[in-house]
């Protein structure tokens, strides 16, 4: 195990955890394992990857894929509002409300983006808090994207336009996480 003050790598599955783990938060091999319970744990993970998936690709893959890319936009979209706001402020705005909200807005669009991230590798693996996170992110989606739009641009663009919109390209994502969570519970293996 390498233990730094940032956390330790478990010697099973090769994934940081947090100093104050005693367990690996993925494959739940103690910190301080020797090297035959690592070696039995390795042999159990290899045998979970070699086991049938409990559910079909095509029910993962939509999800993963509409997930990766909201993670990518979001991703992009809050670091292109950090570019932004360098611009507004090099630009003489002294607003500190804008600037503020700016600053908010960047920084949960760049937290949603690796969320995101986060989500499609757990939806890979078949776990079910990435689906229940991801029907999160979608509702706060269609929550953000309205709000956004209302705030910052009223009369941009038909506040119906808006909701639909909204709700078509984010429901979608909560429909295709929803469906896969629902396949999760109906195709488990019986204990």
């Amino acid at each position: 195990m390498a233990s730094t003050a940032e956390g330790w790598v478990c010697k099973a599955c090769w994934k940081w955890n947090r100093p104050a783990d005693e367990r690996c938060w993925r494959c739940k091999t103690i910190r301080d394992a020797d090297d035959a319970h690592v070696e039995e744990q390795r042999k159990a993970i290899a045998a979970r990857a070699e086991a049938p998936e409990i559910v079909p690709d095509a029910v993962v893959a939509i999800p993963v894929v509409i997930f990766r890319s909201y993670g990518k936009v979001w991703l992009r979209g809050g670091l292109s509002l950090f570019g932004f706001l360098a611009l507004m402020a090099f630009g003489g705005v002294t607003d500190v409300l804008w600037l503020a909200l700016t600053v908010g807005f960047a920084v949960a669009l760049v937290a949603c983006g690796l969320a995101a991230r986060e989500v499609v590798e757990g939806m890979r693996n078949r776990e079910v808090w990435a689906f229940v996170v991801g029907l999160v992110l979608s509702i706060v989606g269609v929550i953000g994207s309205i709000t956004a739009f209302s705030v910052f641009a009223p009369d941009l663009i038909s506040p119906t336009a808006v909701r639909w919109s909204s709700l078509i390209v984010f429901g979608g994502a909560g429909v295709a996480a929803g469906v896969g969570l629902v396949m999760l519970y109906r195709n488990r293996p019986p204990r």
